[in-house]
């Protein structure tokens, strides 16, 4: 039973409440040499005029630095340490498993994404949520209970959205609350979870600053940016072989937590100088003054569907040469947008495709006419999973939470589940190249 989000309430926005959705993109050129430049705004036919700073991490204070939450960055702040984390599971010791379980009608779980399957980012995990769903219901629900799944959603999350998160969980009763999408949404999330103590299953976030708050009661399913980044950056050293690359970065937060955790695993390689890019900065314009440096490799670093157009303005410029991404680049909603030009793009693989993938794949296509991707192999496994925790725990969020956490090694169509102490999954990550439309793993 699928229940769509009612239209969000249009709300005066503050300026505070503006700034983390700045959209654009920070295009970073990065030479490797030892003084790096960093430059604030293009100049008229060139990169931008540039300065040599007094210490080569002046660029990291400017563009890599990522908050805990989901405000948007200053450029003053620090880059964000690494952290040592626990080295036992995450427990929660607090009441309620004592809690009896109520008599109820259905089985109501959360979901904090937009309930549309054809929202131009996020709509293949509700695709891959919506099958799972209908799949749990056909085979007789908790106890002949149906499940249900009900959306809260709005384009600004800030204000609508959590509202409505708030509202699933202390008046609609939700057992569980399957979200964020991404960083911010799971940063939002978190809070409410901690103090509500129900179990958040994020289908979509990669960002490991979330991790860091040490929640108990958070559990993420795709790989961290800190696993992506090693493989990532190995490949970009690789196949620029001593000579310049260059990153494109969005300023949203994802793409933010992403370039950090892509810095410190780049380590030696400081880069020579950046240059951002205003929000309405044409993206053909970008790709032409980016190929005046001559980059061998372009990294991007930005939500799936401005990757996409990204990587098409790039190609369209004439740059020959090899472009690597992160997460979001290895969604359909990127292919969608890159059209031809996504062929050869080297991006991490989010989903391992597991025991269960062939017979996903299989109901996935005859359901909606297509091919999953790895989002929506994440979405299926996340209500696949919450559904599999309450009908092991019953209906206490408390004992779902331990549910979740026992049922690991879990097999699932993105790949068998298995969490570290923080609740993160800890599968390795491997790199795939977009040949055809399709993702093909990369041999290393």
């Amino acid at each position: 039973m699928l229940r769509r989000p009612a239209p969000a309430s249009r709300s005066p926005r503050s300026p505070e409440s503006e700034q983390p959705r700045v959209r654009g993109l920070a295009l970073a050129v990065l030479l490797t040499s030892a003084s790096p430049l960093v430059c604030q705004q293009p100049a008229p036919g060139g990169l931008g005029g540039c300065k040599a700073p007094q210490d080569k991490n002046a660029w990291y204070n400017m563009a890599v630095s990522v908050p805990s939450g989901p405000e948007r960055p200053s450029p003053q702040s620090p880059p964000v340490p690494d952290r040592q984390g626990p080295r036992e599971p995450l427990d929660f010791r607090g009441p309620g498993r004592e809690v009896p379980e109520p008599d109820v009608t259905d089985v109501m779980l959360g979901w904090f994404g937009p309930g549309d399957p054809d929202h131009p980012e996020f709509g293949e995990l509700w695709r891959g949520a919506t099958l799972a769903l209908e799949q749990e219901n056909a085979a007789g629900g908790y106890h002949g209970k149906p499940f249900r799944l009900e959306a809260a959603w709005s384009d600004s999350p800030w204000q609508a959205g959590i509202r409505d998160v708030t509202r699933l969980v202390y008046e609609r009763g939700a057992w569980a609350v399957l979200g964020g999408v991404d960083g911010t949404t799971t940063h939002l999330a978190v809070q409410v979870a901690l103090k509500a103590h129900f179990l958040l299953l994020s289908p979509g976030s990669t960002d490991a600053t979330a991790d860091h708050a040490n929640v108990p009661w958070l559990f993420s399913l795709p790989p961290s940016d800190d696993a992506i980044a090693p493989p990532l950056a190995a490949a970009v050293v690789r196949e620029a072989a001593g000579g310049p690359f260059a990153v494109v970065a969005g300023t949203d937060h994802d793409s933010r937590a992403a370039l950090a955790s892509l810095r410190r695993a780049l380590a030696s390689h400081a880069p020579s100088f950046v240059v951002e890019v205003a929000p309405e900065e044409d993206l053909a314009a970008v790709g032409t003054r980016l190929l005046a440096a001559a980059p061998r490799v372009v990294v991007i670093l930005a939500p799936a569907g401005r990757a996409g157009r990204c990587v098409a303005a790039l190609r369209a410029a004439g740059f020959e040469g090899v472009i690597l991404g992160g997460a979001p680049l290895g969604r359909a909603a990127f292919a969608h947008a890159a059209g031809r030009a996504v062929d050869g793009t080297i991006v991490p693989l989010l989903a391992a495709f597991g025991p269960q993938a062939d017979s996903f794949a299989t109901a996935y296509e005859a359901r909606w006419r297509q091919r999953p991707d790895a989002s929506a192999a994440l979405g299926y496994d996340a209500v696949r999973l919450a559904a599999a925790a309450v009908r092991r725990a019953g209906l206490n969020r408390a004992l779902i939470r331990d549910a979740v956490r026992a049922l690991a090694p879990w097999p699932g169509a993105s790949g068998v589940v298995r969490w570290n102490a923080l609740g993160r999954s800890d599968a390795p990550v491997r790199l795939g190249r977009w040949r055809d439309g399709r993702l093909e793993p990369l041999l290393q």
